[in-house]
């Protein structure tokens, strides 16, 4: 996968196929469902606020690369930091509201070029000056999840 681009339509396609199929859950280092919820796909818009939803496969994230998704009709910003874990953000910008891009292994904002920690959201340059809202990221199998 290219940082620099969004998660592929294909992946959040595959995952509402794979979510029609069956539930999946989460991997030990998140929360996990009760066993009658299942992770929901970026395709599906009527999620439940706290539902996890697949934004993309993890194998399109190489380790230390950020990128971009959906979750329940919000953009979000993934960081994946290590083999096993993930980081995901609110992508709207603390400073004007912009949506902010991957960039490396940090995210910028293209309206007035605050720039962001992909490890913690922090801010690196402003004039933005609070980090980015943090979302509950975790790996379910193939799949990324966040719960926007």
């Amino acid at each position: 996968m290219n940082p620099e681009k969004s998660l592929p339509r294909r992946s959040m396609l595959l995952g509402a196929a794979a979510t029609v199929g069956g539930g999946l859950a989460l991997s030990a280092c998140a929360a996990q469902p009760s066993d009658s919820a299942a992770p929901s796909t970026a395709a599906d818009a009527s999620a439940p606020a706290g539902t996890p939803v697949r934004v993309g496969k993890l194998s399109e994230v190489k380790v230390g690369a950020t990128a971009t998704g959906t979750a329940n009709g919000k953009t979000v910003v993934i960081f994946r930091p290590a083999d096993q874990k993930v980081l995901a953000y609110d992508a709207t910008c603390t400073h004007a509201g912009c949506p902010v891009a991957p960039s490396g292994q940090n995210f910028e904002c293209p309206c007035h070029g605050s720039a962001f920690k992909g490890a913690d959201g922090s801010v690196i340059t402003g004039p933005a000056r609070s980090p980015l809202a943090p979302l509950t990221a975790a790996i379910d199998g193939d799949w990324i999840t966040v719960t926007a």
